[in-house]
């Protein structure tokens, strides 16, 4: 094994050893956003709308179209991030639309989602090293329950999660505070004993902060353009498996004392 990958895996496991024997319930849960923080769900939705393009292309060679135009109408906020309407204004607007061609679409969009989720790097490792140590963990996200458990099967982490909440359960989305407040209410704690990780800075830390939960953003995770909002955040994550590091420091009571970036991990 080369020296710099060997002081890497034993860098990790002395934080690994050191929050097993810091532990001592300062934090007991930790609330996960799932799209872009466990998987990346974006890239999943450009192969979903290429495939869908290829589709309505069919043998027609001169149809060219480009993934991230139909990806844009699911941006609009016109409707969900994830409604169907979505294509049918695509298909509509192009004059491409038929009753079993927008069925067909669907369809596609769905199964080519599902089929491509791959979870980031260390994520399953990390979630079961975190349920050694007693962390309740929660998934907090604005898919219905039906498509967050899919997406949960299909990476087989369905069984990792103490509790799903889920925009159909609170009937709202974030930033609104319900999710957070639904799974403090749920799980019997206080905002300062969760921390929260999520891709956004404006749907997941910001309002799990006023709340007074701790926060620790996955940078790796944030597709958008620079979001115009305070860096609302405890920590920094650039790599899902920074979470050890940043559980070990909150643990240790040194969010104060630790200088910026130390050990990889960023601080705010």
């Amino acid at each position: 094994m080369p020296r710099k990958m060997k002081q890497i895996c034993e860098s990790q496991e002395i934080i690994r050893m050191n929050v097993h024997q810091t532990h001592q319930k300062a934090l007991k849960a930790i609330l996960f956003d799932m799209d872009n923080t466990l998987f990346d769900f974006v890239a999943v939705k450009l192969i979903a709308c290429r495939e869908i393009l290829s589709y309505l292309g069919g043998e027609d060679r001169d149809f060219k179209a480009d993934p991230g135009e139909l990806f844009s109408y699911f941006l609009r906020g016109a409707y969900g991030f994830e409604d169907y309407e979505n294509i049918r204004d695509y298909m509509q607007e192009r004059n491409l639309f038929t009753d079993q061609g927008y069925r067909d679409c669907c369809e596609i969009y769905e199964r080519e989602k599902l089929e491509n989720l791959e979870l980031y790097p260390e994520v399953r490792d990390t979630l079961e090293e975190l349920k050694k140590l007693g962390f309740r963990l929660v998934i907090i996200t604005d898919a219905d329950r039906p498509h967050a458990r899919a997406r949960l099967a299909k990476v087989d982490l369905l069984d990792c999660f103490d509790l799903l909440v889920s925009a159909d359960m609170t009937g709202t989305k974030k930033p609104d505070p319900a999710h957070f407040l639904f799974a403090l209410d749920a799980l019997g704690i206080k905002p300062e004993e969760s921390l929260v990780v999520g891709d956004s800075i404006k749907r997941d830390m910001a309002p799990a902060r006023r709340l007074g939960l701790k926060t620790a953003y996955a940078s790796y995770g944030d597709w958008r353009q620079a979001e115009e909002t305070e860096r609302c955040f405890d920590f920094q994550l650039n790599v899902f498996q920074d979470l050890m590091k940043c559980i070990y420091i909150f643990n240790r009571s040194q969010v104060k004392t630790d200088p910026p970036g130390k050990n990889g991990l960023n601080r705010h």
